[in-house]
């Protein structure tokens, strides 16, 4: 049986609890929150989610210029560094097991320095202590080449994994990004299989599952078929150039609940089936 969680941040500057009974009514069992802790109330936070019975699934951080695992500048690996920690922290607080880590800022397409990769692993090494200490495990994102460079894919992710080396540094899989970076899903998925802990569901056209092309039977069948744990994440965005532009986003709530019940309802439905 799988969990279904919905990243909140997508609604834009909705309030928490208005998401979250939107979440309830479409039978979510948990919310992925934006990685801010310091424009949250968690107490506040903790309320809520236990008023709506809903667990804070996972943490999914921010990652702007100013929050560069990679950066040649070190005060700014320093303070991305401390950002992250701090989103582990707040993991932590909630309850989530998971915060996303992203190695380089989205919207940086090309080095500045021929040790960036270097300075990532090295960065995400020591959050992975951290994350230890905590409980917590990093899912490394791979994103596409149209919004950072550093890692795109997920034989890549791996070969980052793997120098690390950390226990609680994994991998994620975003169904967007790997649309346009991998040759063959199934085969991506099954090389990274035993490092995988989270999951972004969204359409080829970053819609609400099911608005696109994408076949999420093969997916689901092969997430059940290796007794995946983790939390299926709902990712959808409306069109924008940088995905982190969405937080100042309005839209009509009706919009956010035809996509929410709509990617819910197209997975669960795909699930039964198998």
């Amino acid at each position: 049986m799988f969990k279904y969680s919905l990243t909140q941040w997508i609604f834009g500057n909705e309030s928490l609890e208005e998401s979250l009974k939107r979440l309830k009514k479409y039978e979510y069992d948990g919310v992925e929150l934006a990685g801010e802790p310091d424009l949250i109330n968690l107490q506040e936070t903790k309320e809520l989610l236990k008023k709506y019975d809903m667990e804070c699934s996972s943490i999914c951080g921010i990652y702007n210029e100013d929050r560069d695992l990679s950066s040649a500048d070190f005060a700014i690996r320093k303070n991305a560094i401390y950002y992250v920690k701090k989103c582990i922290d707040m993991a932590k607080t909630l309850g989530a097991r998971i915060v996303i880590v992203v190695p380089t800022y989205v919207g940086k397409l090309k080095a500045e320095s021929e040790e960036e990769w270097n300075y990532a692993v090295a960065s995400i090494r020591e959050l992975g202590d951290y994350a230890a200490q905590q409980n917590i495990t990093l899912a490394l994102e791979a994103i596409n080449r149209y919004e950072t460079y550093l890692v795109t894919n997920l034989h890549t992710a791996k070969q980052f994994i793997e120098e690390v080396g950390s226990e609680n540094v994994k991998i994620m899989a975003d169904f967007f990004h790997m649309n346009i970076e991998e040759k063959n899903t199934i085969k991506a998925l099954i090389n990274i299989s035993n490092l995988l802990v989270h999951v972004h569901i969204a359409d080829n056209t970053r819609e609400a599952a099911g608005l696109g092309q994408t076949d999420f039977k093969p997916i689901m069948s092969f997430l059940r078929n290796i007794n995946y744990s983790g939390y299926v994440s709902m990712e959808f965005l409306p069109s924008v150039s940088n995905p982190y532009l969405v937080s100042e986003h309005h839209s009509k709530s009706s919009v956010y609940d035809d996509y929410a019940r709509q990617s819910i309802e197209h997975i669960k439905a795909i699930v039964k089936d198998l």
